[in-house]
């Protein structure tokens, strides 16, 4: 099996590229509301969707705002009362929310928590609708390192990190599927692969996923 597509236009965010995220579209009411990740998704989201319109959104991240939720436990463990804002603010979508409502946008929106092996399921949902609703879609992955408590389980990212895709029909890019045994794989997010991979280092990418092997390549011109 053989997908292939064309990636329009993208922006990526990490500290090695800018200090910080630039929000500075973004109205200040919504601003208060972001957490250090919303603000990195948001700086990468905003300029595409100024540019390409309204279209659905696929939002991928491991771990969502994994640190409001640990805040969350901490005051129930104190005994001490939920802030319905917090509460609100923690699901994994709530980035994705913030923005549909600061766009007005009547598209869907997908939220996927992946195991950090993110790309393949992002790219099969974009993909999937853009077969079959719109020929855009915004795809975005976006993750931050988790609070101390839980970095003997989960060590990865080592830095916040926000990529986002306009992907659309074509023939520039390739995905399919390789086998059904997995091998080693770098350790570095996916997603921060595929920018090097945007940039012009290599051709393609062998992607575990769920003990399957997929292969992302440019198509040869």
């Amino acid at each position: 099996m053989a997908l292939t597509f064309t990636i329009l236009d993208w922006k990526a965010w990490t500290p090695a590229r800018d200090a910080q995220p630039d929000v500075s579209v973004i109205p200040a009411m919504l601003r208060r509301r972001l957490s250090p990740m919303g603000r990195a998704a948001l700086s990468v989201i905003m300029p595409l969707a100024c540019t390409y319109g309204a279209m659905p959104l696929v939002y991928v991240s491991r771990h969502g705002d994994l640190s409001r939720t640990l805040g969350l436990l901490e005051d129930l463990a104190k005994g001490d009362p939920l802030s319905p804002t917090a509460f609100s603010l923690s699901v994994h979508n709530a980035t994705a929310g913030l923005f549909s409502i600061q766009q007005g946008l009547t598209h869907n929106i997908t939220a996927i928590g992946s195991d950090g092996r993110e790309l393949v399921p992002g790219l099969l949902e974009s993909l999937g609708l853009c077969n079959t609703q719109t020929p855009h879609v915004l795809c975005v992955f976006c993750d931050e390192p988790v609070p101390a408590v839980y970095q003997q389980q989960v060590d990865l990212p080592v830095h916040p990190y926000a990529v986002a895709l306009v992907l659309g029909p074509g023939r520039d890019w390739q995905l399919d599927f390789s086998g059904d045994q997995e091998g080693d794989f770098p350790s570095t997010p996916q997603a921060l692969q595929l920018l090097g991979l945007l940039q012009g280092e290599g051709e393609q990418l062998l992607l575990g996923s769920n003990g399957n092997v997929w292969r992302l390549s440019r198509c040869a011109s």
